[in-house]
């Protein structure tokens, strides 16, 4: 499947037809006279019409195809293919690290697994994607594939409760104005219940949302201290 990332270019293609208004009026036709100290001069041109013919026809041909493909770089194609590679995309990662992601589960902190699906996600990106990483704690942090990496691999659980519901509607208002051809929007969470009081609309930005499957322990909190 090929795109264009500027499709409008393609009208230039029409001038094609250039070369060929061109070639067809160059067939001058007009009354023939034949006179004897001529005739050698006819054979001769009779002889070499069809060679004559056959390379004008190609010299047409390959202005066309100059035209053609002119306006075909203009237009900047992009081939996708799958396993390939893909157009250029504007494409966030929403970092769950808020306080209840440090919980330790099977001996791994949970945020440890949610960091590395983050990293698996940012591994995606090509050269010509736009690509910011949003933590639960508002932070936004956007660049090359590398920059976002090293700011996955440096995040660390907050000390606090974030707000994922924020953070996923700042990462799709950025991924939104973004002037790339895809738009994408991961969510990367251990979907507490209390994180998403309400459901939340992204408009047409393609969500993919990984949420842990471990079981979590439930959560304790000390409401109440009184001196004995």
């Amino acid at each position: 499947m090929i795109g264009f990332l500027s499709p409008l270019w393609l009208f230039a293609a029409l001038a094609a037809v250039v070369p060929l208004v061109i070639h067809l009026l160059r067939r001058q036709t007009g009354a023939s006279v034949e006179f004897p100290a001529a005739r050698w001069l006819a054979r001769a041109e009779r002889e070499h019409s069809r060679s004559l013919r056959l390379r004008n026809l190609l010299l047409m041909l390959l202005r066309v195809a100059a035209v053609l493909l002119l306006a075909l770089a203009a237009a900047r194609p992009v081939a996708r293919i799958a396993g390939a590679g893909h157009a250029p995309t504007a494409a966030a990662i929403v970092l769950d690290n808020s306080l209840s992601t440090s919980v330790v589960v099977n001996g791994r902190a949970l945020f440890e697994d949610l960091r590395s699906r983050a990293l698996a996600v940012a591994a995606r990106a090509g050269d010509g994607d736009r690509l910011w990483l949003v933590t639960a704690d508002g932070t936004v942090i956007g660049g090359s594939m590398a920059t976002v990496r090293d700011a996955i691999a440096r995040a660390a659980p907050l000390a606090g409760a974030g707000d994922v519901e924020r953070a996923a509607r700042t990462a799709g208002d950025l991924v939104a104005s973004a002037p790339e051809d895809g738009h994408e929007l991961a969510i990367i969470t251990d979907a507490q219940a209390t994180a998403w009081p309400l459901p939340i609309s992204l408009g047409d930005i393609r969500a993919n949302v990984y949420a842990s499957a471990a079981v979590i322990p439930n959560d304790h909190a000390v409401i109440l201290a009184a001196d004995a």
